[in-house]
């Protein structure tokens, strides 16, 4: 592995076993984070990115498991990792801010326990350290030490928030995962979240993972987008290069469903259909079925990642001529 490299996934797979068969909720999905780099990953609902958020940490329970793949970490595949060396590498060298994690605070334990305990739970540190610890991430997410002795309840939606990515960065790692971390904030508080998580990468160098379903919100901070359709990476290169030029038809198609603040006034659109049944997904490509561009043989060969840019990749036939 390159030693640039923190982060490498090799064709993963994950999913759920169910009555009726595996759900491949990640099919073949491959990527590497370098240090200090930020990769978004955007997609639809159910389209995976959260199943792939559980797998890279090893919290898929219940009847949810990695099927085949790898996930190498610093040089350790996490895909094949014991229990107790997850434990050990979660929240000190890996850690997430989980979809409403908001609302995932203890309601009857103030900011500060909550803050400690996390420390405690993986450093043998004094109560004081432990505290001077909590106290150096709130000033980080720009909240006043008073509020450790504060309860959730007290707190504003951002305010929690805030708390919910100092808990996730007390052990100072060096990958957070962060899975819809702005969902139900207005989009100001949205906006302070992110130039935050920005601020912190630069202060602490950590590398992120950040997913949503909102594309607009990655462009600006993100170094790389991942775009993610029915298991599957559709689309991955440099933010800016995709975002300025969107080679695959859902990336477009994502695209022209939100407004420009700039430049004429123009109809929005959408993605006519729905995605597929990830228990037995069409044959070809996946999003034929309501690809408006979609021709002949693009329901029986299934694409795979093809150049279209430096370091630009999209799983279209399209690309290359096909057509």
């Amino acid at each position: 592995m390159d030693d640039g490299i923190m982060l490498e996934l090799n064709e993963l797979r994950a999913g759920y076993d169910t009555a009726k068969g595996f759900v491949r909720a990640v099919d073949g999905v491959s990527f590497s984070l370098k240090r200090g780099e930020f990769l978004g990953i955007a997609g639809e609902s159910g389209c995976g990115k959260s199943t792939l958020a559980y797998a890279i940490m090893r919290l898929l329970r219940d009847n949810a498991r990695i099927e085949s793949g790898s996930v190498r970490f610093k040089g350790v595949d996490l895909a094949a990792a014991s229990a107790e060396e997850m434990n050990k590498r979660r929240w000190t060298d890996m850690a997430m801010v989980f979809q409403s994690a908001m609302n995932a605070l203890n309601p009857v334990l103030s900011v500060g326990e909550q803050l400690t305990d996390a420390v405690h739970a993986h450093r043998h540190v004094s109560e004081g350290e432990a505290k001077a610890m909590a106290v150096e991430m709130l000033r980080l997410v720009d909240i006043n030490p008073d509020r450790l002795k504060s309860f959730p309840h007290q707190l504003s939606g951002g305010m929690k928030q805030r708390v919910m990515i100092a808990m996730a960065l007390i052990l100072k790692p060096d990958l957070l995962i962060m899975d819809e971390p702005t969902t139900a904030l207005d989009v100001v508080v949205q906006r302070s979240i992110i130039e935050k998580i920005a601020d912190l990468r630069a202060d602490l160098g950590f590398s992120v993972i950040f997913i949503t379903h909102d594309l607009s919100l990655l462009v600006e901070i993100s170094d790389k987008l991942a775009i993610m359709y029915a298991g599957k990476v559709c689309e991955y290169g440099p933010a800016k290069e995709l975002f300025s030029a969107p080679s695959h038809p859902y990336t477009r198609g994502l695209m022209a469903s939100f407004p420009s603040l700039t430049g004429p006034i123009t109809r929005m659109g959408g993605i006519e259909g729905r995605a597929p049944d990830l228990l037995s997904p069409p044959p070809g490509c996946r999003f034929a079925p309501r690809c408006p561009e979609a021709f002949e043989g693009c329901d029986r060969e299934e694409p795979g990642l093809r150049p279209c840019g430096k370091e630009h990749f999209s799983a279209c036939r399209l690309i290359g001529g096909a057509k």
